[in-house]
């Protein structure tokens, strides 16, 4: 059997009807719903058909049909078109992430929110690792009173940057002085040559000025940690809560703990990712226990490397609104780092 035309709009309509409400869908509901201009007893040959070639299933003698996962396949592969944004959406996200670019994890963070709030899955978003040489300079540039910000400087031009708390009384200019000591001591020093041994000295050679020094430093071990490897922002879990097909609170725990570990979100998405999207389905991830969810996942460039940004929902999945949604946030998130960062 060929999956023609008339089969193909009955898979469709299947697949649109079971997203939307999780039941199965019977001939006589989709010929009413759909407008379908052939009868309720064609319908349900032609349901035969597509169930014995694979594409749907019958949970039960007397239900209706469901897509299979290889039903959903055929219809992300060679029948569904993206859903883009509306400009209202992308405009919420940039006004969200130019709000809060004075410190990239917070973008990241407010970005990983917005996804799992505007499509009710769970989003992540992999961070790269940063591979820093050189370091160029330091500055620290004082914002309202009591907080400046340590800026670092390498020398392909990356700029990382940590706030800090600083006592009322340092000047502007004391802050100079301070920026001129520490680019004396790390001028055209590798990031790997930049020991605990370093700072300690800088500490007793600006005692008089501990405070600031002493939370400058910690900033600039910080940046040191943060470049070090990937790290992954999760957000939405909660929203699995919603799909029936989680009801089961066993299951439900046991996916919610397995998405929590940092390490199983880099070990499900795979090593090689490209700036298009990606669908893995089901059975299709790597792990048993995802078998009963979907990820919708791409790659973006940041700072010379590859992240990844995805979502994670039900098989039973709105895979046009997840596609379009990932197109849209990944363009965004690399229009941000290539005009702030």
């Amino acid at each position: 059997m060929t999956m023609d035309e008339r089969k193909q709009k009955i898979l469709e309509s299947i697949v649109l009807d079971y997203v939307e409400t999780a039941e199965p869908v019977g001939s006589r509901a989709m010929v009413k719903k759909h407008g379908l201009r052939i009868s309720a007893a064609t319908v349900r040959n032609e349901m035969a058909d597509l169930e014995d070639m694979g594409y749907l299933e019958q949970p039960h003698t007397s239900a209706g049909r469901i897509p299979s996962q290889k039903g959903f396949r055929y219809f992300v592969d060679c029948m569904m078109e993206s859903q883009e944004l509306s400009e209202q959406e992308i405009d919420l996200l940039n006004q969200m992430a130019r709000n809060k670019v004075k410190d990239w994890d917070e973008v990241v963070s407010g970005i990983a929110q917005f996804l799992a709030q505007i499509t009710h899955y769970t989003s992540f978003i992999i961070m790269p690792a940063v591979h820093i040489s050189q370091f160029r300079y330091l500055q620290l540039v004082p914002l309202e009173k009591g907080r400046a910000v340590v800026l670092l400087v390498t020398n392909t031009g990356l700029i990382m940057h940590r706030k800090i708390e600083i006592p009322e009384s340092i000047t502007p200019e004391e802050l100079v002085t301070i920026t001129e000591v520490l680019n004396r001591t790390f001028s055209a020093k590798k990031m790997g040559e930049i020991t605990r041994s370093d700072l300690q000295n800088l500490r007793n050679d600006l005692n008089q000025r501990k405070k600031v020094l002493e939370v400058t430093l910690e900033a600039i071990d910080s940046l040191l940690d943060t470049s070090s490897g990937e790290r992954v922002v999760v957000s939405g879990l909660i929203n699995l809560l919603r799909e029936p097909e989680f009801r089961d609170l066993d299951k439900l725990k046991r996916i919610i703990a397995l998405l929590e570990e940092d390490v199983v979100i880099r070990s499900i998405v795979p090593n090689e990712v490209s700036e298009q999207v990606d669908i893995l389905i089901g059975n299709e991830n790597p792990l048993q226990d995802m078998k009963d969810l979907s990820m919708v996942f791409s790659g973006y460039k940041s700072f010379g490397e590859l992240g990844k940004i995805g979502l994670i929902g039900p098989v039973r999945m709105e895979y046009w609104k997840a596609t379009g949604t990932i197109e849209a946030v990944r363009s965004i998130i690399q229009e941000i780092i290539q005009k702030y960062y």
